[in-house]
């Protein structure tokens, strides 16, 4: 017997079985009878899909932040930004970054509407009049609105990382707004509380190689008891970038107002998350370093001074608030 032979007639007559099999299943089974897949939805239908954002960016008088949507490490530094979700998986990790419902009133010892650093702030109204301002970590907006309404600032701008906060915040301020008279100047003359918004986000970076598209904005940035939890969260790398983005983020002259957390509070938090956890037994930048490190040729601010300390607070909030100056 031929073998090759045989094996040449067999193979044609079981692929046009297979094809007849293939047709048959094909015919009967009609395209309305079959489901379809995710993916051919998606392709038959892109006009439904959401068209894909590069940047968030929010507007405002004091100019344009560009916030964190998307990374790809193939994009261009302006379209690898993101915003870092609010994770809470569970109630130990609702408040991982400080973001405390009822802060201010923990803090003022009850008393939600009197913030003792408001106090230290009247002391160099000069700083903010007429100031274009970012607050970092600004929690439901209390120092925020307070500061855009006492210190007559140009604009302000509330970042925090949770969304329900930043919600609470904007219902606060359009109370503000609808409190008004229905003729009032307010608005056409950018005073509070036309001068406040607010906005979500992380203003830690994913990655160092977005700090080359930062550009100077502001005059006066706020970093109010926030240092720790970014340090928490993302560690010494990331703390250490947003104090350069900081810098960055100021106009020359601009000024830094620091309230950085004590190292011995660190410890009380540091099995919130095994994030949390692995970045405090890590830690070789400590509170200790900071001031050196901001004054380095690393950020670059010139000089610092003491603005002052609050008083009358709840135990462990009397910590020094610092100005760093941008040459």
């Amino acid at each position: 017997m031929d073998i090759n032979r045989e094996i040449t007639l067999i193979k044609p007559i079981e692929n046009e079985k297979n094809a007849e099999k293939r047709k048959a299943n094909y015919n009967k089974n009609s395209e309305s009878d079959v489901k379809k897949t995710k993916l051919q939805i998606s392709l038959e239908t892109p006009e439904k899909l959401p068209k894909p954002a590069d940047t968030f960016t929010h507007e405002h008088s004091a100019g344009t932040i560009n916030l964190p949507l998307k990374i790809n490490c193939h994009q261009s530094p302006k379209k690898r930004l993101e915003i870092a979700p609010v994770i809470q998986n569970n109630a130990k990790e609702q408040f991982i970054y400080g973001n405390y419902n009822k802060y201010y009133g923990y803090r003022n010892k009850g008393n939600e509407c009197i913030d003792k650093r408001l106090e230290v702030f009247a002391k160099r109204v000069e700083l903010f009049e007429n100031k274009q301002l970012l607050d970092i970590g600004c929690n439901s907006g209390l120092i925020t609105m307070e500061v855009a309404k006492r210190f007559d600032v140009k604009s302000i701008v509330g970042l925090d990382i949770d969304r329900t906060l930043i919600n609470q915040a904007n219902k606060a301020l359009l109370r503000q707004k609808k409190a008004l008279p229905f003729e009032n100047n307010a608005r056409c003359l950018h005073k509070f509380p036309y001068n406040v918004s607010f906005v979500h986000g992380n203003y830690v970076l994913r990655d160092d190689v977005l700090l080359e598209i930062e550009h100077a904005q502001f005059d006066v940035i706020l970093c109010l008891s926030i240092t720790k939890w970014i340090h928490l969260n993302f560690g010494d790398i990331g703390l250490k970038q947003a104090f350069r983005r900081m810098y960055l983020q100021l106009r020359s002259g601009g000024k830094l107002i620091l309230e950085a957390q004590p190292y011995r509070n660190y410890g009380r938090r540091k099995k919130m998350t095994d994030t949390i956890n692995a970045n405090f037994k890590a830690m070789l930048f400590f509170p200790e370093h900071f001031n050196d490190y901001l004054l380095s040729a690393d950020v670059g601010f010139e000089s610092f001074e003491i603005m002052g300390i609050p008083e009358d607070c709840a135990e462990g909030f009397k910590r020094p608030i610092q100005i760093f100056h941008k040459k």
